[in-house]
């Protein structure tokens, strides 16, 4: 074996451009191979190893090493809300129609339930914490990979009324159905944080624990000021980049 990248930097700057040389989706060479290849040790390897995958340029899948298969997804603000980008080929709603905009396959599950609202989620609904509404729990993927587990909270009145309570909620989504009642979304705020992914979410997210995560808040309002829905979506930063156009006039 040879010695010449025999720092970590070096070995990170060596990984780097191997990995860059790879289509995605390949999977890498054992560590003692991949030292070899790049001039490093398998200490030095397996550490960068660990740090590309925290920075989401490798993943797990096994016990191989596996180069990102994803290809980072624009979310588009307002464009994903309106009802033509929503709705269009019989989309299912927002991220349907943008996964296929980025030439992959979307599959989504959905838990529908009902829950106490948390604390945070019952400030943006005016209502008392641990009120019972309506949820929608989901763990979403771009060509079978998780890139997003999210959870929608909605007055039970109001899902009631828009019939999304069920699995399916239809072509548009909630925001459509909402539409076809008293509860049309007429504005929204979001608010995002960086944080790491809980015990939980790196299970459904296949991340390490010392990866970051974008939590995006979402609520919407009627033209009236009801909040009929906050949605906690929380996304892998490294898989998304978070676009927000607005006029000023």
């Amino acid at each position: 074996m040879t010695s010449g990248k025999s720092t970590l930097p070096e070995t990170l700057s060596a990984l780097r451009a191997y990995i860059a040389a790879q289509e995605s989706g390949t999977a890498l060479p054992s560590e003692t191979a991949l030292a070899e290849e790049i001039g490093s040790t398998r200490t030095l390897v397996n550490t960068a190893i660990g740090q590309l995958m925290s920075e989401g340029q490798l993943i797990r899948q096994g016990k191989k090493a596996i180069v990102q298969p994803i290809k980072t997804i624009v979310r588009q603000v307002p464009t994903r809300y309106t009802a033509a980008y929503r709705e269009a080929q019989g989309a299912r709603g927002a991220f349907d129609a943008e996964i296929r905009e980025h030439g992959m396959q979307p599959r989504w599950t959905t838990e529908p339930g009902h829950a106490a609202a948390p604390e945070k989620v019952a400030q943006l609904l005016g209502i008392e914490a641990g009120t019972d509404v309506a949820v929608r729990a989901r763990e979403m993927f771009a060509n079978d990979v998780p890139v997003q587990v999210a959870i929608t909270y909605i007055p039970t009145d109001v899902a009631t009324s828009a019939g999304v309570t069920d699995i399916d909620s239809g072509t548009g989504g909630i925001i459509s159905r909402m539409g076809e009642t008293d509860n049309k979304q007429a504005s929204v705020t979001e608010t995002i944080g960086v944080r790491v992914p809980t015990e939980r979410e790196q299970e459904q997210l296949r991340l390490p624990g010392d990866a970051r995560v974008y939590e995006l808040i979402h609520a919407a309002r009627t033209a009236e000021g009801r909040c009929v829905e906050v949605t906690v979506h929380v996304m892998p930063v490294h898989m998304w980049d978070l676009s927000y156009t607005w006029d000023l006039s």
